[in-house]
């Protein structure tokens, strides 16, 4: 069997960041798959990639994998058994396939729920992970706010865990990133201060991350409930318990 499974990280949104090693595979896979979260939903993975897969001399096979956002365990593992089925089939037919996600495919990714049973009921599958950049890091960079430095510590939380876990684990973290949280930010604030957080901790919020339309938010914990805030999905939020002087002018892209 020649063929081969690889995750490619595909970054946060600009398709400027891709790697040179996601770039190299992309044109060289016969098959890519591409995950949406609706059948009728356009990839926003897919969209990033379109350039390098234009200069292809022979477009790869496209398959759309859904992975609907549901907690239905059921439903879920049906669909996963199913896509690690065709996986593992067309590698054993020698095909390269490349499963393209947002990010890290190790860090929260979609890709996660097929590797861990393309990984456990098709062991002979040759797999491959490139790593993408995170959506942790690029918001730290679009903010211009350190993730940690020198002895601090960092905790990554899903926002949608139940808040006494947030406030039970803020408790030993110096900085904290929240993922897709801009629906729940306002409500974290008192979790946060009840963790030890003060009211000139700063924190930004970071949405739609390298993309056109970003969003960057800078400022104090007290500073939140006067936010305007709309739910988005796309967003991360830093908050460092320290107060950091911010000596840059914010600027919202057109």
């Amino acid at each position: 069997m020649t063929g081969k499974f690889i995750g490619i990280g595909v970054g946060p949104g600009d398709p400027e960041l891709l790697t040179l090693k996601a770039v190299k595979a992309l044109k060289l896979a016969d098959v890519l798959c591409v995950p949406k979260s609706h059948a009728k939903k356009p990839s926003i993975a897919l969209g990033m990639v379109q350039q390098v897969l234009q200069e292809r001399a022979k477009p790869p096979e496209i398959i759309e994998l859904v992975f609907p956002m549901t907690k239905n365990e059921m439903n879920n593992r049906k669909l996963w058994v199913k896509d690690a089925t065709i996986v593992s089939s067309m590698v054993k037919a020698g095909k390269l396939i490349a499963f393209i996600t947002l990010g890290d495919p190790m860090l929260y990714s979609t890709f996660l729920y097929l590797y861990e049973f393309v990984k456990e009921t098709y062991p002979e599958v040759e797999l491959e992970i490139i790593p993408g950049v995170t959506s942790v890091t690029a918001a730290a960079a679009s903010a211009k706010l350190p993730l940690a430095e020198r002895e601090e510590s960092l905790s990554i939380i899903p926002s949608d865990l139940d808040p006494a876990l947030i406030e039970e684990t803020s408790r030993s973290a110096d900085n904290i990133v929240f993922m897709k949280c801009a629906y729940r930010v306002k409500e974290l604030i008192h979790v946060l201060q009840r963790a030890g957080f003060g009211e000139n901790s700063t924190i930004a919020l970071i949405k739609r991350c390298t993309l056109p339309e970003e969003k960057v938010l800078v400022g104090k914990l007290s500073d939140v409930q006067s936010w305007d805030i709309t739910e988005d999905y796309f967003s991360v939020a830093i908050v460092k318990r320290s107060q950091v002087p911010i000596h840059w002018k914010q600027v919202e892209k057109p």
